[in-house]
């Protein structure tokens, strides 16, 4: 994944491109340029100084666009930076008229080395260009005055090299903090970044959690529910359900769903139903289980009732509920011979 400050240094490695290709192109035709007054002037010798200047600014953009491929920014960098340092030095000393001139452009160097993401070198740039830039302005010819100016007189010099000094100080600071506000900025960014995906892992990995558990808790409910209201078939077309303990609405239903998924499913003729182990039946129970069986016979099949006790009679005849829907035998054992009499 590109991460924020991968796009910086690709961004930077394209700007440091095209300062390098303009460069390049620029002293490339002012090279054409100087050898053609060599040739019309006939004057080598004068000529030679400027045509080296401009061949070392060619040489330093080639190889920095040689290597900003693949090489880290501050390696890049700095064949340019020494390429345009020299530069300007020479040609103030060439040309001393041109120093004002010719020294506010030792701040390029700073600029560019900025980009190279190496603060102890932007800085080591910084104070090389200051000290020169200074030095330079400070051995400047003063210009021409007329009588009528004021004249500083041997002040000039001082004033000439604290004003490329301060320019060079301050356009180095005002570089250095915004591409130090640019990298922890993307930082921030990356951070805040990974930390968004960490939380989304999290996140991703609770809900995962929460759905195994949710799953394993409704295959827990499915065993529950066989185990507890078993149906097992005895004999061909035949299924006996035997019931232990406390019957309520809920397990009633769950019941009756299985008991008519079997019998459909199976083709039952006849259904068994024990209800040996159930120590009570109310009202409510009692209803289910006659609708139960009123659904099982609406499926061709009929309701075998056994295992009931007598105090299940005694609840029953007490509240006054009608088992019609059922044949009512003692146990299991008398169902089955019931049914093969039949």
């Amino acid at each position: 994944m590109t991460t924020a400050l991968d796009f910086v240094i690709h961004s930077r490695r394209q700007l440091i491109r095209v300062i390098a290709m303009a460069l390049s192109a620029g002293a490339g035709a002012a090279l054409l340029l100087v050898g053609a007054l060599m040739v019309a002037t006939s004057n080598v010798a004068g000529l030679a100084p400027y045509l080296g200047i401009v061949g070392l600014g060619l040489a330093g953009g080639l190889i920095t666009l040689a290597l900003v491929r693949r090489h880290e920014l501050w390696q890049a960098v700095l064949p340019l930076v020494i390429a345009i340092a020299s530069g300007v030095i020479a040609s103030v000393l060439l040309v001393p008229e041109q120093t004002l001139v010719a020294v506010p452009l030792l701040a390029v160097p700073v600029l560019l080395m900025s980009l190279g993401q190496r603060g102890a070198y932007t800085t080591g740039v910084a104070i090389v260009s200051v000290l020169a830039g200074a030095s330079l302005a400070a051995t400047a010819p003063p210009p021409m005055l007329g009588a009528d100016q004021v004249i500083i007189g041997d002040a000039l010099p001082l004033v000439n090299g604290m004003g490329a000094a301060i320019l060079i100080i301050v356009i180095w600071l005002v570089s250095h903090r915004l591409v130090s506000l640019s990298d922890a900025a993307v930082m921030l960014a990356d951070e805040r970044a990974a930390e968004a995906q960490a939380a989304q892992s999290v996140a991703e990995a609770a809900r995962l959690t929460i759905e195994q558990r949710s799953a394993e808790q409704q295959r827990l409910l499915e065993l529950i529910g066989v185990l507890e209201t078993p149906v097992i078939t005895i004999a061909d077309g035949v299924l006996l359900a035997p019931i232990v303990g406390h019957l309520d609405s809920q397990r009633t239903e769950r019941l009756s769903r299985r008991l008519l998924e079997a019998v459909h499913d199976q083709r039952v003729t006849t259904v068994i139903l024990d209800i040996a182990g159930v120590p009570l039946v109310d009202t409510q129970v009692a209803q289910a289980m006659v609708r139960t069986a009123q659904a099982v016979q609406l499926l061709g099949s009929r309701v075998i009732l056994t295992g009931i006790t007598s105090a299940i009679a005694l609840t029953l005849s007490h509240l006054g509920v009608r088992m019609d829907e059922f044949q009512v035998v003692r146990s299991p054992q008398e169902a089955l011979e019931l049914i093969n009499s039949d």
